[in-house]
């Protein structure tokens, strides 16, 4: 392998942190583990499975926060607009020490979209 070649771990672990560009830009979250599925899919199965479940998971994510927002006239929002990106985070981290370990990571509460 080249040393410019980016590697499978390294392709999943974009998938899952370059999410975190949802923080910074609009729907980041979403575009990032797409071009990576759409980009890598028929290359890695390892980065296929990686990335659509990132994606999966950030339109999930992404839902639930529509829908805080859309509650927060409950005052039931807001407490998920603070607790949700928290959640976010702490499974994206799981993600990223699961693909350094070379194993699959699996979201909980994910709707599978793709």
């Amino acid at each position: 392998m080249n040393k410019n070649e980016i590697s499978d771990k390294q392709w999943a672990l974009i998938a899952h942190l370059g999410t975190l560009a949802g923080y910074i830009i609009p729907l980041g979250n979403i575009i990032v583990p797409l071009v990576v599925y759409v980009s890598k899919k028929d290359e890695s199965d390892f980065v296929r499975e990686h990335a659509r479940e990132s994606l999966n998971f950030q339109i999930t994510f992404t839902l639930l926060i529509v829908a805080a927002v859309i509650t927060i006239v409950l005052m039931v929002g807001i407490l998920f607009l603070i607790i949700l990106p928290i959640v976010n985070l702490i499974f994206i981290i799981l993600a990223a020490l699961a693909i350094d370990k070379g194993e699959f990571y699996r979201y909980p509460l994910t709707i599978n979209f793709v």
